[in-house]
Formats: structure tokens, C-alpha cells, sequence
């Protein structure tokens, strides 16, 4: 691979891992879903830091979500390697949860499908004041794979979230109790280092023990096995996807995912 998709990088005490295809809004491709664990692993396992900051290249996206064209292109519906699949993805994404250091989010412009989940599972989310995050998944026909909102945000606003597709800017969620700081977008980097190296000058093993503690409380309320859940219907759902959606991702697959949308909203007519 030419250029690596996630980049980790030491910066003081913080340890920086970076989703890295601006060009692409750092769509999640397979290399990002297959590498994420890794590079949160590694940062963790850094003994030179004690945070991690979860950020991404470029300005105008976080990350745009996984990419729907390779998905539809490459379906796996076989049900033990669906399972299978899903678990690598769900694993994936939980190792930001289950760092023992904890996880700040840094977020600029869109952040979609699994950058919500990436940046919900973190501990702490800064994000610019042109972020906007977004569950577009039900209008392709998809449901979460990763069930990370109920546990971060109120039953009505979720359901805004996920039924309708709306994009929820970073001050709907500040005042939601979600992102904890909302910056200039030109001061996100800065204002996020000043973060990050505030929290890694507190005692790093009181910190670890502390996240532990409180992640741990989540986890006997039910939040791990309500996330198995959602990657179990998460199965079903991919399933009968390609299933009912057959010209749809005839479509994708030919002309594109905007042919294919505009196809699909023809069909309402």
C-alpha cells in the first residue's frame, strides 16, 4: 500500500492516530475497518503517552462513513462469514472503549455512519463548529452495525438520528450532553492538543483505573451485550439488503451511488 490509511503518531505525551484518505473524506474503506483496532492497540500500548486523540487529514470531513460502493460491490451474505465480519468491525470499533488510556474524538465537517460510532465510543469529543454528524444508513436499506447512541444520547433524539437521516451539527450535540467542547474549526488542532495535554498531566494510572470504572458501570447496565444485539440484526438486516435491494446495487455497482439514489427517489413518484 502506498500510502497508509491510519497513521499513528507520538506527539509528547499524546499519541495521535489519524484516519488519512482526505481525498475520499476518509471514507471507511475495508483497510480502515480491518486496521483501526490495530492502530488504537498500538497507541495504547505506547509507553511514552498516556491520551490518545482519535482525528482525521483534511478539512472537510472527518470521515464520510464506509464506503457503500465496495459494501454493495463485494456483499458478504453468507451467514457465518456475515457474523464473522460484523464481529471483526464491532471488535474494531470497541477497542476505543476498551483502551486503558482514554480517547479524545477530534472532529471537523461531516462525520457519518461509523465516524459517529468511532467518536461515541471515545471519551471525550471536541469537535469544530462545522461538524455535523449523521445516520443516513436507513435510506440504502441498512441498519447500525455498531449500537453505541442509546447509550450516549436521549431515546427521541436517537430515533431523529437513525429514522430520519438528519444531520445533528456539533451544538445540538453539546447541548445534548454529547460533544463536550465546540471550537472554531481553524482552532480545532490547537484547541485539541491543549485538551489532550491537560488530561495526560493527570495521574495516568488514576485516569486508566478511573475510565475503567466508569465504562465498566455501562457494560453491567447492558451496553455490551446490547451492542452484540445491534451487530446481530445488523447481520440480518445486510442480509435481506441485498436481497430486496437488487437494482439498487445493480445500479451502484454500474453507475454509481448517485444514479442509484436518484433512482431510488424516482420510485416514490
Amino acid at each position: 500500500m502506498s500510502e497508509e490509511v491510519i497513521v499513528y503518531e507520538r506527539v509528547g505525551k499524546v499519541g495521535k492516530v489519524m484516519l488519512n484518505r482526505p481525498k475520499v473524506l476518509n471514507a471507511i474503506n475495508n483497510a480502515i475497518s480491518t486496521g483501526l483496532g490495530d492502530a488504537i492497540r498500538k497507541a495504547d500500548a505506547d509507553p511514552e503517552t498516556n491520551v490518545i486523540v482519535l482525528c482525521a487529514a483534511g478539512d472537510r470531513a472527518f470521515t464520510a462513513g464506509f464506503d457503500l460502493k465496495e459494501s454493495i460491490e463485494s456483499p458478504i451474505v453468507d451467514v457465518p462469514a456475515r457474523r464473522a465480519d460484523s464481529l471483526m468491525e464491532l471488535n474494531n470499533w470497541r477497542s476505543i472503549w476498551e483502551a486503558r488510556k482514554p480517547v479524545i474524538a477530534s472532529v471537523q465537517g461531516y462525520c457519518i455512519g461509523g465516524g459517529v460510532w468511532m467518536t461515541f465510543l471515545s471519551d471525550l469529543i471536541i469537535a469544530a463548529d462545522n461538524a455535523k454528524f449523521g445516520e443516513p444508513e436507513l435510506k440504502y436499506s441498512y441498519i447500525n452495525d455498531v449500537l453505541v447512541e442509546p447509550w450516549k444520547m436521549p431515546m427521541n433524539l436517537v430515533k431523529q438520528l437513525m429514522f430520519l437521516g438528519d444531520f445533528l451539527s456539533a451544538q445540538d450535540l453539546k447541548a445534548a450532553g454529547v460533544v463536550n467542547f465546540v471550537v472554531p474549526a481553524d482552532k480545532l488542532q490547537e484547541e485539541t492538543m491543549k485538551l489532550a495535554n491537560r488530561l495526560a498531566e493527570q495521574p495516568p494510572e488514576a485516569v486508566r483505573m478511573l475510565k475503567y470504572e466508569v465504562n465498566k458501570t455501562y457494560e453491567i447496565m447492558g451496553m455490551r451485550n446490547a451492542m452484540d444485539f445491534g451487530a446481530e440484526m445488523f447481520n440480518l438486516c445486510r442480509i435481506h439488503q441485498v436481497q430486496e435491494q437488487e437494482e439498487f446495487n445493480k445500479i451502484v455497482k454500474e453507475k454509481g451511488l448517485k444514479e442509484a439514489l436518484a433512482w431510488k427517489e424516482a420510485q416514490k413518484k
